[in-house]
Parts: structure tokens; sequence; C-alpha cells
């Protein structure tokens, strides 16, 4: 009998360690075609591997193209680069069409340049940087002290030499542009050189003009060069655009393609101010190397667009933080996030500070939702922490509100039987920031007509 109990015991104690084994899930090896719509998976430049990997809440997606090949943690921004692939395509045919046309002498336009093996912004696979749940729900407030406190180091402080305003004959007077790129190398990367002609192009193609795609950026300055004056016409098919559900995009949109960037950089800077943003925090968020100009329009006209929202400057705080690309576009998109469920579902009463990204509640107080652009959440041992400690804010401080949890990506059967069980409704693949109808088309890059036989002069 005694060795009968034995064997039970140890049967059970087998059987408490295999259950343990299980207690939280591996990231699975993922399939692009289960996120990314079928016409953004391959095209006559292009294509997308159909196997992805996740850390817990991000995909890394791997572009090959005939132009070098891309590795990209985000989903939204996959589709990007994939919309960029087929503007290099169409400003490569331009460079044959204005050599053809006489707009420019022979030789004078290397049309194979621009391909290399891995192209800007790789997803970090060298550094020491964590995955994508320890950076953005672990520690909050903390990269954003460290953000803040780069802003007094050497390389973010700005030399007084004169910088003229690009875009601008007058080159006395140091613009705020300028300014800002001094103090960074990476913004002034992004805003030095980015002028009207370069601005006109992009907005053709429907494009970011301060993209970090190095070879894109390269195909607009060199075509915006040879064309400064706008001579050289010719019919472009962009094929589509990733645009927002938004409906501040398009003058958003006409903001970035319109305005000088000094003028952006004031804008943005003036109305974090408005918000109550610290001086500090301010520049701390527009200093950081992971906003490009555009990304931090969007952000900032996301806050903006809240007015009488409390939260807005701790989110700053929070942005500010950013490690990485991906994280840039998870705070940026989040922004937009919040404005788009204040629009389309609930008047909103605050953006919760000390909490990952935007977790909002409703005015009135019954409902609090947490607005995460996600790609596909695993339930692993960081995540369960993370929304243990967002469930007790919850029940502690809104304790009547109804708990929600919006993604623009899924959640894994097992995330989703663990949210349901804290009380949480989740709602998938929602409040969608790709428009249905905007989705970049996979028509093939023919060479764009000229609108004349031969370049005016």
């Amino acid at each position: 009998m005694k060795i009968r109990r034995t064997v039970v015991s140890l049967a059970a104690a087998l059987c408490v360690c295999a259950a343990g084994d299980q207690k939280y899930e591996t990231p699975p090896e993922l399939k692009a075609s289960d996120f990314l719509d079928a016409a953004l998976l391959k095209g006559p430049d292009y294509a997308v591997e159909e196997k992805v990997t996740s850390d817990g809440v991000f995909n890394t997606y791997t572009i090959t193209s005939n132009f070098g090949t891309w590795k990209v943690q985000n989903t939204s921004l996959a589709a990007t680069r994939v919309h960029e692939i087929g503007a290099i395509a169409q400003l490569k045919e331009v460079d044959k069409i204005a050599v053809a046309a006489g707009g420019i002498a022979h030789g004078a336009v290397d049309i194979g340049k621009g391909v290399v093996s891995v192209v800007t912004h790789p997803v970090d696979t060298t550094t020491n940087v964590a995955d994508g749940v320890g950076r953005l729900f672990g520690r909050i407030g903390r990269g954003a002290k460290r953000t803040a406190e780069k802003v007094g180091s050497d390389d973010y402080k700005a030399q007084p030499e004169n910088l003229s305003n690009p875009g601008s004959s007058k080159g006395s007077e140091q613009s705020t542009a300028g300014k800002v790129g001094q103090a960074t190398g990476a913004l002034a990367s992004d805003i030095i050189g980015v002028n009207g002609a370069m601005r006109s192009w992009a907005k053709k193609l429907h494009v970011d003009p301060y993209t970090r795609n190095e070879v894109l950026h390269a195909e607009l300055r060199d075509v915006a060069q040879y064309d400064a004056g706008g001579r050289f016409s010719v019919n472009l098919a962009p094929g589509g655009i990733v645009l927002t559900a938004l409906s501040t995009t398009s003058a958003v949109n006409d903001l970035i393609w319109m305005k000088e960037p000094d003028e952006l950089v004031t804008l943005n800077e003036t109305r974090l101010k408005a918000m109550g943003v610290a001086p500090e925090v301010s520049r701390a968020f527009r200093l950081n190397p992971q906003y490009n100009l555009t990304r931090q329009v969007r952000l900032v006209a996301s806050l903006d667009a809240l007015a009488g929202v409390d939260g807005r400057p701790e989110f700053v705080t929070r942005a500010a933080g950013a490690q990485v690309d991906a994280d840039g576009q998870f705070y940026m998109e989040s922004a937009m996030l919040a404005d788009l469920f204040n629009r389309t579902e609930a008047p909103l009463a605050a953006i919760i500070a000390n909490l990952p990204g935007a977790c909002v509640i409703a005015k009135g107080g019954d409902r609090f939702a947490c607005l995460f652009p996600l790609d596909d959440i695993s339930w692993t041992e960081g995540v369960a922490g993370h929304i243990d400690r967002i469930t007790k804010r919850a029940a502690a401080d809104f304790p009547k509100a109804k708990r929600e949890m919006w993604l623009t990506g899924k959640a894994s059967p097992r995330t989703a039987q663990e949210l349901t069980a804290r009380g949480w409704t989740l709602k998938e693949k929602s409040l969608k920031l790709i428009s249905e109808d905007a989705q970049p088309e996979n028509t093939p890059q023919k060479a764009p007509a000229p609108e004349k036989p031969s370049a005016s002069k």
C-alpha cells in the first residue's frame, strides 16, 4: 500500500509539472498570408516571405525585392514598405524616361542605384533591446527618462552655426527645422534637403517624403534634383495608398506634403505646449530618432484632436521612450486609435497614465478600453503579467466600467480564453487603421507615360 501511494503521489507530481510546462505559450511561427491582404504578398518587384516570426506581440516580416531586402517588425510597417517598393519602381522608370526625353544626360543617372542587401532599419537582432512586450509594457516611464537624459548629452546639443531654411532662399536666419536638425543626426537626415520638389513627387506617389526607407529617399531626392522646377511631367499611377480611417487623414497628409519642414516642427512644438507637455519631454519626444517628422505630425495631430481629454502629456512622456522603429509606430498608431475611438465609439475622458499604449476611459466611466496596435498576442509570461497588472488597475480605479481589449491584429485562442476569464471583452482586427478600399494594389509597374513628348525647359 505504501508503495502504491508513493507511485500515485509521483504521478500527481508529474501531472503538476506537465501542467506547469503549459502555463505559458511560446510565440509560434506564423504565416504572412494570415495578416497581410493577398494583394500585398507578391508583386512584379517584390515578394513577402510566408514565414513570419513573432516576439509575442509583433510580427517580423522579410520582404525581398529587386531593390533590396527589408526586415520589418510590425504589420502596418510591412504594408507601408510594400507600397514604397512600388513607388521606387516607378521612380526608376521616371529616371529612364527623363534620359530618353532629354531631361538629363545619359549617364547622369545610375538606373541600378540603390540596390542593397539589407535595407534601412532592420529589426534589432544584435542589440540587447527587449522584445515588444518588455519594451512597451514594462517599466513605464523609464524609457522616457532615459531619452530626456540623452537630450542633455553631446549627441543632442545643437551647434550655433547657421543653417538655412530648407526650401527657402533666406539663409541669414536659422529655421526651427535647422536647429532641430543640428541637434541630432537622425532627425537632420529626415529633414534637411526635403524641399518642395521632393514633397511634390512624394505626393504624386502617395508616400512619406520623410521616409526612413533609404532607397526611396534617394530616388525621391534624385528625381527632385533634376526636376526641381516641375519641368518634367509624367503621369504616375500610385496604385493605392496606405491610409487611415480617420477623417483627419487628408488634412494631415496635406500638412506633410505641402508645409515646409520647419513649419511642421514649429506646429508640433506649439501643439505639445498647448496640451501641457513639459518642455523637456517635448524635446525628448521630438528628438527621439524613432520618430521621423511624419510620424511626429500624425501622433501630435491625433492627440491635438482630443481636446479636453486628460492624460495626453503623460502619453507623450511614454512615447518619448520609444527604443526601436516598431515602438515609434506603436505609439503613433495608439494615438490614432484613441482619436478613432473617441470619434466612432465613445467620447473619451482620459488616456490612463502609467499603462501601455492608449488605455482609455470613456466619459461617464462605463467603458475602459485598451487600444493596442499589436499583430498577434501570445500568452507568454510577460503578456500574462502585464495583463494582470492592467486588470487590477482597471478593477481598482474603474470598478463599474466594462473592460474592452481592442486589437488591430489578433490574439491566440489561449490569450482570448485568459482575457475572457479576467472579465475582458476581446475585439480583434477592430478599429482598423488601414482602410479596406485603400490597400496598395498589386498592379504591374509600367513605365509612366510622359504628358509631353519631351521635357520642357
